[in-house]
């Protein structure tokens, strides 16, 4: 009686190149599927993502940005506000109170919206360190 070893040593070599290609495509099938192709964090270089990982952190951080050139437009809109006052209150040499009361709600306004996201960043902060 032929033990488990000869019976597959005497197929492996009958069938030698069949064999070597079933377990070529079953490594290539295990590598194709079983692991998914991934690539460093754009967040944390020390950290492998896959692609809707990293499509993730690219929507993030373009609306980080967006949200930044928001702030930046709607501040360059209030400097601009305030600077056509001044120049219409220097030829003039009235002011128009409508405007001036504008332009200090914008100005308030745009305080309280800074001072706001400064808080949340705050809170946020502390309740990452504490919990």
């Amino acid at each position: 009686m032929r033990t488990m070893k000869n019976l597959l040593l005497l197929l492996f070599n009958h069938e030698r190149y069949q064999s070597i290609s079933v377990i070529a495509a079953c490594l290539m099938l295990l590598w194709f599927f079983g692991c998914p192709s991934q690539c460093p964090s754009i967040l944390d270089p020390a950290k492998k993502v896959n692609a809707i990982e990293l499509k993730a952190e690219l929507d993030f951080l373009i609306s980080k940005a967006e949200s930044g050139r928001a702030s930046i437009a709607q501040q360059e809109h209030l400097k601009n506000l305030v600077l056509q006052q001044a120049i219409l209150a220097s030829q003039t040499g009235t002011i128009n109170p409508v405007a001036l009361f504008s332009s200090i709600g914008a100005i308030l306004g745009t305080g309280a919206v800074i001072d706001n996201v400064r808080k949340r960043k705050e809170i946020k902060s502390m309740s990452d360190t504490t919990g």
